[in-house]
């Protein structure tokens, strides 16, 4: 179970990744994970205001009794009737709301990538080989689809390890389209509908960008607005560790007997989108959702 306590701190024990705040002559000692303390560090001081949830139970760490410090709600530094907000997660969700909540077309897109040999990988360049996407009106409606092999360029022959994990052979590939292809229907899509470009990780901009100058192509990602949701989702959460693309899925359409996900590109990126909208009713108030 969990409470929610607040206080001045009184001392920092920066090698244990302790804080304490003191209380009616008693100093309570509040352990943080190690992502949790270096994101925080900075501003863990003598004199600083936090804000947290923690653990009721306590435990004994490393000759303390202890509290498990869940999330860090707010830090400020007090200064008469103009404190110094260093963090507030109420401010954080809000921005997200806002950027959740605009009037825009919405690209939700994924890629499967080539992946190297199980031996000699030293020179392996990974590629995109399967791409999708769906784009949305402002209004959630579904405009255009799009789903397709991608030749590789720089290794054509796919790894036995990629074929296995993909489900795929070398003919599925061979038929797929170019990359100047698919540069060319997004490029087509920034122009037309300049939509908000919203991909789970950081992964499928960076390769965009990579094989943008590979194929010595213009590198549209510059001036297109990309939203990693998984990002998103651990600054509202306050995760410690990145969330799988369907374990999210799992938890917003409350079932556990999911199927394996078959890392298909179009089936992510509608998963994608379904998250998206399962998250912008939790956003709105609309929906509670808790992730452990």
């Amino acid at each position: 179970m969990e409470e929610f306590t607040y206080g001045m701190i009184h001392g920092v024990i920066e090698s244990k990744r302790l804080i304490t705040i003191k209380s009616r002559k008693k100093i309570n000692f509040y352990y943080m994970s190690k992502s949790m303390f270096k994101q925080f560090m900075q501003y863990f001081e003598p004199g600083i205001f936090i804000f947290m949830t923690v653990k009721i139970q306590t435990r004994y760490y490393r000759g303390f009794v202890v509290q498990n410090v869940v999330s860090i709600d707010k830090l400020l530094s007090p200064n008469k009737n103009r404190p110094t907000i260093y963090y507030d997660i109420s401010i954080i969700k809000s921005g997200i709301k806002n950027l959740i909540n605009q009037k825009r077309y919405r690209l939700f897109l994924d890629f499967e990538m080539s992946m190297p040999p199980y031996n000699n990988y030293q020179s392996f360049v990974s590629e995109i080989i399967q791409a999708g996407y769906i784009l949305t009106d402002e209004s959630g409606k579904i405009v255009e689809e799009f789903s397709s092999y991608i030749k590789p360029k720089l290794i054509p022959e796919i790894s036995l390890r990629t074929k296995k994990f993909l489900h795929i052979v070398q003919s599925d590939v061979d038929g797929g389209k170019n990359y100047d292809d698919l540069h060319k229907k997004i490029v087509e899509l920034q122009s037309k509908y300049n939509p908000i470009v919203y991909v789970w990780g950081k992964n499928d901009q960076l390769e965009l960008n990579k094989l943008n100058r590979i194929h010595r192509l213009n590198n549209f990602t510059k001036t297109m607005q990309f939203i990693d949701l998984l990002s998103l989702h651990k600054m509202y959460y306050g995760l410690k560790n990145d969330l799988g693309l369907f374990n999210a899925y799992s938890a917003y359409a409350e079932k556990t007997d999911l199927d394996k996900q078959k890392h298909d590109a179009l089936e992510d990126a509608l998963v994608t989108k379904e998250i998206f909208y399962a998250f912008k009713d939790v956003c709105n108030n609309k929906r509670l959702i808790e992730f452990n």
